[in-house]
């Protein structure tokens, strides 16, 4: 794991534990959504936050306002919940409204310590004097639109959100700005997470050696006090450019480990409307044995020599953070396995025979659905699972066969699941879990694949416009016309094995006839993978007519990118495609907004509408790939993706 990645799950970890304490108590559910956004996108708003600030006021001061800012801009008891660009609009608002301020007291407060942004990278010493230049609103502009990776016209939207009198201006400002800074030859987020603009990884100084030996008991105690409780900052030692364990003077340390782990209620998940990994009961025949959990939690605290350890991507390594709750305990397909769990991860102890491992895994951003099931053990009988309390019924579908009825899956008392078949590696048979649960999906049943990783991933479905939904942002995967659509989709479940993704949505975006095709139509889909940390993996696949899932192909894929989500909605894929006469096409589609698309380089077209044909000599496939653009109706161009080499 790079340390780029682990930076961001610390942040988002000590975010969580401040926030967590500020909405606990009666009457705070109603934030608890926007908490979670906010804790997800923690680095991205206190930095942009320290962006609008004005120079002037010094890192050390900016470092404490922008947190202060991000802080205040969760709402209080009673709010709705607000969106990523509700709580843009927010720091925004608030950081300007700080800058504008003729005297301004920092938020946190810390004493005996000063605070400064790293200044190493000359080339982000240059970002940050262009940024220097810009107006406030100026200033918030490049932030959304650099480092964060906003379009322009959504940058636009959110600063008129947060009642800037020029949004449009400013986004030029900005434009202009990242144009010509002198280290815009390198991307300006590695610059920025790297550089002076990042006040989520400082260093820290003393402010006045002699007032604090004077002061040292009474400062330092403060300082501590004021970091365990606002801050969520990831300090580096200096000269150290290893991203540190954990925040200084983070509340949740890492537990000793002779502490026994957390037992956790039965009834928990049903006195609370928070439906996570937080509320898993406790269960398992061997829950009660002392030295087995000792020996769990041991492994996790400081592997030794013996311990066999894996850690999934993009999850934070390292001991457990806090006391560790213990889910379950017991002797499964004749292995004895510990599940334990901290505030974002799970891992998973197992002892069979003399062997020992250890499997660590990212278990936050989850909700009822993602947090369905935990994969105990494979064989190769099939997977065995361990189901979240909350479920009360499971079978095993074929993805591959939609008219044909799940397979019933037996669950003991615990929740543990006998062998399941949930192999998706061969393309003949996709086997997923159905799932129900009256507190999820409203009662229907949903669908959870494995995907390698400790948490099964939830499979969603959007259709095309033209077709009914339930209004949802992504509908569980179990409608006939969801089954149909995921039929031809999955066997490009194998290409998203061992990704760390707590959901993949399949988004049905267009579908059209083609020339001299009389078997149906054309399928375009976007398959999305969503990873615990805002990233994930995005294919573009096109499913020719009349076809089946072994004749659809990825045209198109992207990494970590907000493509075919609610944050980057439109999309346009292309393909070469060669009709049952052997003629050979160029077709291209685009969802709902695309109202042009056209194609340049070695094919040329354009077409009006939101899809575009243009025949090809056969000699065409075989040479370099077009450029393929759609135009949305603000005018918008939406470059087609291609498919990585």
């Amino acid at each position: 794991m790079d340390g780029e990645n682990a930076r961001d799950a610390w942040r988002r970890r000590a975010a969580a534990a401040y926030f967590g304490a500020r909405v606990r108590g009666p009457g705070g559910a109603g934030v608890r959504g926007t908490e979670a956004v906010l804790v997800r996108h923690y680095a991205e708003l206190t930095r942009t936050a320290y962006l609008i600030l004005p120079p002037s006021d010094g890192r050390h001061g900016r470092v404490l306002a922008a947190h202060g800012i991000v802080q205040d801009a969760l709402p209080g008891r009673g709010a709705e919940p607000l969106d990523e660009d509700g709580l843009r609009a927010r720091v925004v608002r608030g950081a300007l409204r700080y800058a504008g301020r003729r005297r301004r007291r920092l938020l946190p407060r810390v004493w005996g310590l000063r605070f400064f942004t790293v200044t190493a990278d000359p080339d982000a010493l240059a970002v940050e004097r262009e940024v220097a230049a810009l107006t406030p609103l100026g200033r918030a502009a490049y932030a959304l639109l650099f480092p964060a990776g906003l379009t322009a016209d959504h940058v636009a939207s959110v600063l008129a959100d947060a009642g800037a009198a020029d949004p449009e201006g400013a986004v030029a400002e900005a434009v202009r700005a990242g144009a010509s800074a002198p280290g815009s030859r390198r991307p300006v987020r590695e610059l920025v997470d790297a550089g002076p603009l990042d006040p989520c990884t400082v260093r820290v100084s003393a402010s006045d050696l002699l007032r604090r030996r004077r002061r040292r008991h009474t400062a330092a105690g403060a300082a501590v006090t004021a970091l365990a409780v606002t801050l969520s900052l990831v300090v580096l030692a200096d000269g150290d450019p290893r991203p540190a364990r954990a925040p200084v003077g983070a509340p949740m340390a890492p537990v000793a480990a002779s502490v026994p782990p957390v037992r956790v209620a039965p009834d928990a998940w049903a006195s609370t409307t928070r439906l996570d990994f937080a509320v898993w009961s406790t269960r398992g025949p061997l829950a009660g044995d002392a030295a087995l959990a000792d020996r769990a939690v041991r492994a996790w605290q400081t592997p030794d020599p013996g311990l066999t350890p894996h850690t999934e991507v993009r999850t934070t390594p390292g001991p457990p953070v806090g006391t560790p709750r213990i889910l379950f305990a017991g002797d499964v397909g004749g292995e004895r396995v510990v599940l334990l769990a901290d505030p974002t991860r799970l891992a998973r102890y197992t002892e069979a025979g003399q062997v020992r491992t250890l499997a660590v895994g990212a278990a936050d951003d989850s909700d009822a659905r993602s947090a369905s099931a935990v994969v105990l053990t494979r064989g190769a009988d099939g997977v065995r699972l361990l189901l979240a309390p909350w479920v009360t019924g499971a079978q095993v579908r074929d993805l591959r066969s939609p008219g044909v009825s799940p397979r019933p899956l037996t669950v003991d008392q615990d929740g543990v699941t006998g062998p399941a078949l949930l192999d998706v590696a061969d393309c003949a048979r996709v086997g997923v879990l159905e799932l129900r649960a009256t507190r999820a999906a409203d009662g229907n049943p949903y669908l959870v694949a494995d995907l390698g990783g400790l948490a099964a991933t939830h499979l969603t479905y959007m259709p095309p416009p033209e077709f009914t939904h339930t209004g949802r942002p992504s509908e569980a995967a179990s409608s006939e016309r969801a089954l149909n659509a995921w039929s031809l989709t999955a066997c490009m479940l194998a290409d998203l094995r061992g990704h760390g993704l707590r959901l993949v949505n399949n988004w049905e975006f267009a579908h059209f006839a083609l020339p001299e095709a009389p078997n149906g139509e054309a399928t375009w889909s976007c398959l999305h993978g969503f990873d615990r940390v805002g990233g994930g993996t995005v294919n573009v696949v096109f499913t020719p007519p009349g076809a089946d899932a072994a004749a659809t192909r990825t045209v198109g894929a992207v990494r970590d990118a907000p493509l075919c989500s609610r944050s980057g909605n439109d999309v346009v894929g292309f393909t070469w495609w060669q009709s049952g006469t052997g003629a050979w096409f160029l077709v291209a589609a685009g969802s709902r907004d695309i109202v042009g698309v056209s194609a340049t380089g070695p094919v040329t077209g354009t077409a009006e509408g939101r899809q575009l044909v243009v025949p090809v000599p056969a000699a065409a496939p075989q040479g370099p790939l077009p450029q393929v653009v759609g135009r949305t109706k603000t005018g918008t161009d939406v470059p087609a993706p291609t498919k990585p080499e």
